[in-house]
């Protein structure tokens, strides 16, 4: 093993080049010192197309499971970042909240990147009180980047939450707050988010499609109405949209870069 530590620097980088997969990547990092110094970031084409990794779910130590559908094995990732908490996966990071203390961060499951969210606590301002102290808990179901933040800065959280009514909320870096988004117009919990082409688009159980489109410097939102399905599922959206609005929810990973990886 020690010869394969030995290689030069330039042979173990254009190795590197030529892995696509980035469980594979991930483990050719692990060899040694040698290879991981060698295989930075910028040896992984981060634009490689990637089958997702389905995220198992929790087991009771700091690891956590990803089945890979390419290898139909599972992998056990030391990520102890999770334990104690509930998690949303999006664009290849997870929105994880702390139970006991609301906390909240943006978390890249490989190189254990976070960026820090404002707290669960500041998504009650949005929330009628008196519910809450009747229900006693604050739920957060959906979490949707516009955006891979291993890749731009420019990019846009948003999250559905409830008590006894739904909320939308977003986030973006440099905001030290959340935003909060009128939904009156909604008048039933959100069964879907997504982000396509510069708006983000949620779906309720009444069968009506907003448009959300989220200011790029000024907590402004721009909301309408997209299609409305009624009780014989008839649908009047644009073709372009009925792609997007069909794939099905899942809980699922996927590791479409490792930009940030050190």
């Amino acid at each position: 093993m020690a010869g394969w530590a030995e290689l030069p620097n330039d042979l173990i980088a254009h190795i590197a080049n030529r892995v696509k997969v980035i469980e594979d990547f991930i483990v050719f990092r692990a060899v040694c010192t040698a290879w991981r110094i060698a295989a930075t970031k910028d040896n992984f084409d981060v634009f490689y197309p990637q089958v997702p990794l389905f995220m198992l779910g929790a087991k009771d130590d700091n690891f956590q499971e990803f089945y890979s559908l390419s290898k139909k094995k599972v992998s056990r990732i030391f990520l102890p970042e999770v334990r104690g908490s509930e998690y949303l996966s999006t664009e290849g990071w997870l929105c994880t909240v702390v139970n006991e203390t609301g906390e909240m961060n943006l978390l890249h499951p490989f190189n254990h990147k976070k960026i820090q969210l404002p707290s669960r606590k500041a998504l009650l301002t949005f929330h009628d009180l008196d519910a809450f102290e009747k229900h006693h808990w604050l739920r957060i179901d959906r979490a949707v980047l516009s955006a891979n933040p291993s890749l731009t800065s420019d990019y846009v959280l948003m999250v559905h939450h409830y008590v006894a009514g739904c909320c939308l909320s977003f986030w973006r870096p440099g905001d030290l707050d959340w935003t909060h988004i009128d939904v009156s117009h909604i008048h039933s919990r959100v069964a879907a988010l997504i982000y396509h082409k510069g708006e983000f688009y949620s779906t309720d159980n009444d069968g009506e499609i907003w448009a959300h489109q989220v200011s790029a410097d000024q907590p402004i939102v721009k909301i309408r109405l997209v299609a409305e399905i009624n009780q014989f599922n008839e649908m009047n959206v644009s073709l372009d949209l009925q792609t997007s609005l069909m794939r099905i929810q899942m809980v699922l990973f996927t590791p479409s870069n490792i930009k940030s990886m050190k």
